[in-house]
């Protein structure tokens, strides 16, 4: 035995355009025959877009008014028209708000995981920096060390304190104090 099978199509858009109607099934039929192949399938549309301002009494319509609803007063007055609209009104009230705290949720852990990756990213930067600072102050504190040795050769085989700071860059006071030193 094959089950009867029903496909609904709900749609924002304008689908059988020769037609006012909101909603249509359809079936296999062969149109030179007049024969209907099958009852058991059936393909029905609901376009949103032409239903009328004013309900035409059926159930399908106050649901697809619930469908169609982009306000809280829709939500409230389809929820006025029958008690399982109530029941899906409240139920959706609750998912979206459910939605809501999900969404609230996940906003908050991307904010945590992107403050954490911006301090991993600072962090990487200012040790960057501070190694690029260091090397360039220990090269030069090295540099400064460097020069003094050359500046205390140059003293014990009695050159100039001229010619030493010419030749080191020193100053004078500075080469006076290796002087002292020595």
């Amino acid at each position: 035995m094959i089950n009867k099978t029903i496909s609904i199509l709900i749609t924002d858009e304008m689908l059988v355009a020769g037609s006012p109607k909101y909603h249509h099934c359809f079936r296999y039929y062969d149109r030179e025959a007049c024969v209907e192949l099958t009852d058991l399938i059936e393909i029905h549309t609901l376009e949103l877009p032409k239903l009328p301002e004013s309900t035409d009494g059926t159930n399908l319509y106050n649901w697809a008014r619930f469908i169609a609803a982009n306000s809280e007063e829709d939500m409230d007055m389809v929820a006025e028209s029958s008690p399982q609209l109530r029941q899906a009104v409240v139920r959706y009230r609750e998912l979206t708000a459910e939605e809501k705290i999900r969404d609230l949720y996940e906003r908050r852990e991307k904010a945590l995981h992107d403050h954490v990756s911006f301090m991993n990213w600072a962090k990487k930067q200012g040790l960057e920096q501070g190694l690029e600072q260091g090397l360039e102050q220990g090269l030069q504190q090295g540099e400064q060390k460097g020069l003094k040795t050359v500046a205390r050769n140059l003293l014990s085989m009695n050159l100039s304190i001229d010619d030493i700071a010419a030749a080191t860059g020193l100053t004078y006071k500075e080469i006076e104090s290796l002087r002292i030193i020595n």
